[in-house]
């Protein structure tokens, strides 16, 4: 039981370390923006991640 608690607090300390030498992640929530110069198709709306 001590050997498990101990690697669990290990792993998330090197997680926690990991996590801030990275700094935050802007492109993961970033959302596209569709441009309203381009018409809507059929292709568009059944693939979007089409491009």
């Amino acid at each position: 039981m001590e050997k498990q608690a101990k690697r669990e607090k290990k792993l998330a300390e090197k997680k926690a370390k990991r996590l801030a030498k990275e700094g935050p992640k802007k492109d993961e929530n970033k959302e596209k923006v569709l441009d309203a110069s381009k018409p809507i198709t059929l292709d568009f709306l059944t693939n979007p991640n089409k491009e």
